[in-house]
């Protein structure tokens, strides 16, 4: 049938639009889409934790190593709390257990080949409160270490108080005693001197004090330190009723064979020195005021209250004990 006219245009206009689509969506498919700018890298974002509760006063700071704690306002005298940092005369406050049976522990299982580590150790043990059984066997332990390391005429290398001095021209043993500040009866005894007659050249052992005493009145003891290192620790008897003194003295004088003059008895009391019943023992190392530390002749009452202040020992641990401290220069301090 022939088409009319009417069907013609409706042909082309279907044709026509037709290619017209075709045509926009092959331009639509071949488009490449243009390259985005360069942009500088934009810069990292750090989140802000959110903030749940209040802040606090703010807190100091703990006291540093040298910095010794604050006392509170209402504190009363004599309850300022010590620093442990005090170790003048082996000075720290006395625990129990713990810390001191670790450290007695350590020291006593070293001590055979590593004896500078292991006094170290066992002085810790010390000053910590070791108690018991062990604590009577680190008494003996740093006794035995210090007749080797400083108490003998051995220098170890590792032993930082002994030193080698060579004599000259115009020294005396207790010149070289006072420049070291111990006393010429402990350098003499170190190099097993039976004189005080030296050379120059002679090549001594000295140790660098002062030693310093410390007495503890709960445990009826007395130690003797060279820096932080015990080289004694021994028992004492003190004063009836409390009385023997607390605090920090410092030594006066020393006297062999003491005579016995006390001063509230009568004079039929009063004993010679070297009387066979003085009551002063062998040596007075005089700490001021009428008080002392003093041997004794009745070895049985170190342990016990039963002077008048003074600080009773064993006549051989008082011998000891006078040619190690310097008058003048070594402290005792007594602590309840």
């Amino acid at each position: 049938m022939p088409m009319t006219t009417f069907g013609r245009v409706v042909m082309t206009v279907v044709v026509a639009a037709v290619l017209v689509g075709l045509t926009a969506l092959a331009a639509y498919l071949l488009k490449v889409p243009e390259a985005a700018p360069d942009l500088p890298d934009a810069p990292a974002v750090v989140e802000t934790p959110t903030k749940t509760e209040e802040e606090g006063p703010k807190r100091e700071p703990p006291p540093g190593p040298d910095e010794p704690p604050s006392v509170p306002a209402d504190t009363k005298p004599g309850d300022e709390p010590t620093s442990p940092a005090q170790p003048v005369a082996g000075e720290a406050n006395v625990e129990s257990g713990g810390a001191g049976d670790r450290a007695a522990d350590e020291g006593l299982a070293m001590r055979g080949d590593q004896p500078v580590a292991a006094q170290k150790r066992l002085s810790e043990a010390v000053r910590a409160g070791v108690v018991g059984l062990k604590a009577a066997e680190v008494r003996e332990a740093l006794r035995s270490l210090a007749d080797k390391l400083q108490l003998s005429s051995n220098r170890h290398r590792d032993d930082t108080y002994s030193r080698a001095y060579e004599v000259v021209s115009g020294d005396t043993l207790t010149g070289i005693g006072e420049r070291h500040c111990v006393p010429y009866e402990l350098v003499m005894k170190l190099n097993r001197l039976s004189t005080t007659s030296i050379m120059a050249g002679q090549t001594l052992k000295v140790l660098q004090g002062p030693i310093h005493v410390e007495i503890l009145k709960g445990r009826k003891e007395l130690r003797a330190w060279l820096g932080d290192t015990c080289l004694r620790v021994c028992p004492v008897g003190l004063g009836t009723d409390d009385s023997t003194p607390e605090g920090t003295f410092v030594v006066k004088n020393k006297v062999r064979n003491p005579p016995y003059q006390p001063q509230h008895k009568s004079r039929s009391e009063f004993r010679d020195a070297g009387a066979p019943d003085n009551p002063l023992g062998t040596r007075w190392i005089d700490i001021g005021n009428h008080y002392g530390i003093h041997g004794t002749i009745d070895p049985e009452s170190v342990g016990h209250n039963v002077s008048e202040g003074c600080i009773r020992m064993h006549n051989k641990d008082v011998e000891e004990l006078y040619d190690m401290v310097v008058i003048g220069a070594s402290k005792v301090t007594i602590r309840p």
